[in-house]
């Protein structure tokens, strides 16, 4: 009987010993690709929330539509944005045409807030890439 339980125990430590590095390195990948995730659902949040706060203003500018931006994705952990990371552009349907003012019907005005963010890894995995940009427009008819 004794010579049972010393045999299990040893193929017991073996068997940790060689699953432990499988299992660390699958939290550890999980926890980069969370955060892969959360990063991108508040990059397209960001775009939503300046563009809406550009539309929705009477008097809109374009330090308040990057401010919204950054303040929305900064919300994130880990998350650094800054205005270097946002475009805002103003134009008619064509996205090229200046908009006329007030908008009309006829004439109508879009904002459109880029977003551009890039993204690494914590830890730099072999054979994965170890970095990504993300990159979402949100484009919305304004008011004023």
């Amino acid at each position: 009987m004794r010579g049972f339980f010393a045999d299990s125990a040893g193929q017991a430590m073996v068997e940790l010993a060689l699953t432990l590095p499988l299992l660390a390195f699958s939290v550890l990948g999980g926890a980069d690709l969370a955060r892969a995730f959360a990063l991108q659902i508040a990059i397209e949040n960001g775009a939503r929330a300046g563009a809406e706060s550009y539309a929705i203003d009477s008097t809109p500018t374009t330090a308040e539509a990057q401010s919204a931006v950054i303040n929305e994705i900064n919300r994130t952990p880990t998350a650094n944005a800054s205005a270097s990371n946002v475009t805002v552009t103003k134009a008619q349907s064509d996205g090229v045409t200046a908009c006329v003012s007030p908008p009309t019907i006829a004439t109508p005005c879009f904002v459109s807030v880029r977003v551009v963010y890039g993204w690494t890894t914590l830890i730099a995995w072999p054979l994965v890439p170890n970095s990504g940009t993300f990159d979402r427009t949100t484009t919305i008819r304004t008011f004023f």
